[in-house]
């Protein structure tokens, strides 16, 4: 293992950061990436010209000019070249979003998901991977982040779980996406996709996701930083309801087995969902005195909803928080998912360049 830093690659950390920079602005001056890299003028401007010179970025006149009678330049992401992609991998459908390094939307992409087992699933996917990398343009993306359902193990590239896929068990989705499409792939579970997305807006840094369908996935930050490992924040199958409903995991008052009923062939069912208040509403409290969470936010098919129960599960939270108020809200957006697994991308994207 290397147990220094040389020049060369002192290079590459100071290219990223630059870009990361830019990456974040909608224009910004030469001065004004100096100032807040704290590089050089002559180091700077190096790395703006490799920059340039590599179509990451380009450069346009803002109109005003400088004391010396020089325009001064505003340096942007380059929204034609070195694009990344987000996809996100569902029971209910498949979407996926094209973006350049900003944020900026190319195109999107959607197609239903229907299947029975693991190869029609794995089908599914490289199907839908094809359509999107036979566009002529997509040519130029540079990394595609995944929003998965069930469980995953980030580190590793595999799909452990997929909710009802026979056969679906420690799948390898990374490397065998990366064999057929030469691209850099990053797995990533669905909740924390939306919670890295819904972190690039909000000021708070201890904020827990819920994502519930038919099941429930929990994403949490703590100090700003999004928890990770394999197996953790398993929810569904914590215990809500001492000898309550049985579950199909064998044991009884599971939070899934008040979940799951509620929504059967798309419709809702509003006895389960009355019977599902309770439950989610003690589930809710429990993380956040776990995490101290200064905002819940909750999301998912089941969430669009909400108006029929929030006025109740909102009476109950606050009977049971006496001395707090955590913020939660609700989320109808169905694409943060697929938002957060392009911005993961591009962020690696920048990361990894080597100039």
């Amino acid at each position: 293992m290397k147990r220094y830093i040389g020049l060369e690659d002192m290079s590459h950390i100071n290219c990223a950061s630059v870009l990361r920079v830019i990456q974040s602005s909608g224009g910004i001056s030469r001065k004004q990436i100096s100032d807040i890299t704290g590089l050089s003028w002559g180091g700077m401007t190096k790395i703006v010209n490799k920059l340039m010179e590599h179509e990451y970025i380009v450069e346009e006149k803002n109109g005003a000019f400088a004391g010396n009678g020089r325009t001064p330049g505003l340096l942007r992401v380059n929204t034609k070249k070195h694009l990344a992609a987000g996809a996100d991998i569902n029971h209910t459908g498949l979407r996926a979003w094209v973006t350049d390094f900003s944020g900026g939307l190319q195109k999107t992409y959607f197609r239903e998901n229907h299947f029975r087992n693991r190869e029609e699933l794995l089908e599914n996917i490289l199907s839908f991977f094809e359509m999107i990398f036979q566009d002529d343009k997509n040519e130029e993306i540079q990394a595609v982040g995944i929003a998965m359902q069930g469980r995953v193990d980030s580190e590793k590239g595999i799909s452990i779980h997929f909710p009802e896929c026979e056969n679906w068990c420690d799948v390898p989705l990374v490397s065998i996406l990366k064999e057929r499409f030469h691209t850099e792939i990053y797995l990533e579970h669905d909740p924390d996709c939306m919670l890295f997305f819904e972190m690039e807006s909000m000021d708070a840094e201890n904020v827990i996701l819920l994502r519930i369908d038919q099941s429930i996935g929990m994403s949490v930050a703590l100090g700003g930083a999004i928890l990770r490992g394999t197996g953790i924040l398993e929810l569904p199958h914590s215990i809500v309801i001492p000898g309550g409903k049985p579950c199909k995991c064998g044991l009884s008052g599971c939070l899934e087995a008040y979940i799951a009923p509620c929504m059967q062939d798309g419709k809702i069912q509003r006895q389960a969902l009355e019977e599902m208040v309770s439950p989610l509403a003690v589930a809710i409290y429990n993380s956040i005195c776990m995490f101290h969470a200064e905002a819940v936010i909750l999301t998912g098919d089941l969430m669009k909803y909400h108006g029929m129960f929030e006025d109740r599960l909102f009476l109950e939270l606050q009977n049971m928080q006496k001395d707090t108020r955590t913020a939660i809200r609700f989320s109808e957006d169905t694409e943060t998912a697929v938002k957060g697994a392009a911005l993961i991308a591009a962020r690696q994207a920048v990361n990894s360049i080597r100039l």
